[in-house]
Order: structure tokens, then sequence, then C-alpha cells
């Protein structure tokens, strides 16, 4: 564990990274507070703080538990990547060691704070041990509370204007907010699908099994004159079908 060697001697092998000495930048520290620290008290404090609850001997409550990692050792590493036991935890990529326990993975974007996290130093301006007080109350369900308020799902919702797109693609309003992401991230539209592929994709898709040959040839005669009406009547054949029922009621019966 990194902090049980002199300092020198880690110099002279050069293990020594940017969190063992130097200070974070104003930037750095805005990044923690913003995305690492408010992860770190929500699911990670309550079980391993420095106020008496160590699970696996590990604190993450301050910069120095971090560092000092616990009974399974560094969760740092040397900073690469690949090497990080607090990544390769969060990622759920040990069977024997996902995190958080007993809840579900954290998101990919979370996730990817961490990547980054860990990619400049780990850079932690928490230098103290915190207090149970001060414990109680990042892990308090107000906090939390107040942190989830942030989420877009409480946001008030707001009726934004309809962004203006060329072309014939957009047939609704949701069609055009779609393109107009397209447009932002320079891309366009892939042609649409023939006949056989699309009744195909339908039948996939709604009740999980692939159309017959006779659905087949009598889809591509209709959709060869009524394009939209053929992919509608075909919905409402699907949806209609005993299987549309029998593929979502798997979902339930496993």
């Amino acid at each position: 564990m990194i902090l049980k060697f002199p300092t020198r001697l880690l110099l002279s092998l050069g293990w020594v990274t940017v969190w063992v000495d130097a200070a974070p930048s104003t930037g750095q520290i805005e990044f923690f507070e913003r995305n690492i620290r408010p992860v770190l008290a929500e699911h990670c404090y309550e079980c391993h703080n420095s106020s008496g609850k160590e699970k696996g001997g590990l604190a993450l409550d301050w910069a120095g538990g971090l560092l000092e990692g616990g009974d399974s050792g560094s969760l740092l590493g040397d900073g690469a990547r690949a090497k990080s036991l607090l990544l390769q935890v969060i990622r759920h990529e040990d069977p024997d060691m996902k995190m958080p326990k007993g809840g579900a993975k954290l998101s990919p974007e979370v996730i990817a704070d961490f990547e980054k996290w860990v990619a400049d130093g780990a850079p932690d301006p928490r230098a103290n041990k915190p207090s149970k007080e001060e414990i109680a109350k990042a892990t308090s369900w107000e906090t939390i509370r107040e942190r989830r308020k942030q989420w877009w799902s409480f946001q008030p919702i707001r009726l934004p204007s309809t962004p203006k797109v060329g072309g014939d693609w957009a047939r609704s309003d949701i069609d055009r907010f779609i393109q107009a992401g397209w447009v932002s991230a320079g891309l366009t539209p892939a042609a649409d699908a023939g006949a056989e592929a699309l009744i195909r994709r339908l039948s996939f898709s709604i009740i999980g099994l692939p159309p017959t040959p006779e659905e087949t040839t009598a889809f591509m005669k209709a959709a060869a004159s009524d394009r939209q009406g053929a992919i509608e009547g075909a919905v409402e054949e699907l949806l209609s079908s005993p299987h549309f029922g029998e593929r979502w009621a798997r979902h339930w019966m496993d």
C-alpha cells in the first residue's frame, strides 16, 4: 500500500504520481466536488468510513483512506485505469467485488467520471478525516434528496420550440428534434429499409419471431403500392397476435 513506503523510496522507484504531494488545482477540486464526492457519500460512506465502520479495512471518506486502500490492497494502482481496483469494482469486472454492494451498477456517465479522475491522479482535497456528525450529514436522506433534486426527472416541464430542419425525413415534431440532434453531430439519416427487411424488423421487435414466407410476400405486395398503410396494417396484426402477449409475458415469468 502506497502510504506504507517512505516518500523518498517511492520517488526513487518512480511510483509517485500527482496524488501523493501535488495540491489539486481549482479545476480538479471543482470536478471532484461536483462528480466524485457526492457519489462516494451516497454509495460508499455508509460502509467505508473512518468513524468506526471500515468494511474490508477501507475508508473512503477522506484522501488518506482512499490512498491507503483496504484489505485487498491499493485502490488506485499507479494511475493506469486498467490497474485501478476502484475502477474494476465499480465496473463490476470482478463478480465477487461488485460495488455499490446490493445496489444497481453506477451509470456509464458516473463510471466515466471516475475513470477521468483516476487517470488525472485522483486529486482529492479531503485532507482530514470527517467527524461522525459530518458523515451523518453527508449520508442523510435530506442531503441525498437535495442532490437528487438536480436530476432531469425532477426539473420543471418546459415546452421548447420545435427546431426547423430540412428535407422530408421528419414526419412529426419528435422526428424534428431527432433530426436536429443528428445535424448538430454531423450525421445524416440512413435510407429507408426495403420491404423485406422492414417486415422482419417489425416482426422480431413486436413478437420476437420472424415473419412467415406468406406474411413477407403479403407485406411486400402491399408496401409496393402503399408503404405507410402496409406498415400500419402489419403493426396492428402483430399486436393482435397471441405471440405478442407470450413474448412480453416472459419478462415477468422469468
